[in-house]
């Protein structure tokens, strides 16, 4: 059921797409992979092992399985989640250049069908 209250702040739609990547803390030499929960043009939400204080600026490196290509971006984590399975999902916004989104849903909607490698959720387990 709808929360009455609610209201959308978004100005994006959202994509869930589970795209991988990397990220490190700035100013960090650890690497972490995750996945993305979801993108639109201005942030992304991802699935962690690790948890992530509120404005923590990261180092964002999105990795396309169709052609290796490695889309590198900053953020901020404007949110925290710790979910049932021990993981966190944290909520980051991008700073420029914007995301094109679409295209990059597509193209791993493309490489999944054609290479079968991971599902177009993340996986909470």
């Amino acid at each position: 059921m709808e929360n009455p209250s609610f209201v959308e702040k978004r100005a994006f739609s959202r994509f869930n797409i589970a795209i991988p990547l990397v990220y490190s803390e700035a100013n960090s030499a650890e690497t972490i992979l995750a996945q993305t929960y979801d993108i639109d043009t201005e942030g992304l939400s991802i699935i962690t092992d690790k948890q992530l204080p509120c404005g923590a600026s990261l180092d964002i490196c999105l990795r396309m399985v169709d052609n290796d290509e490695q889309i590198y971006r900053k953020g901020k984590v404007i949110w925290s989640d710790m979910l049932d399975s021990g993981k966190y999902r944290i909520g980051i916004k991008l700073e420029e250049p914007k995301l094109k989104p679409i295209p990059l849903v597509l193209r791993t909607i493309n490489a999944q069908r054609k290479y079968k490698l991971f599902p177009s959720r993340p996986c909470l387990n």
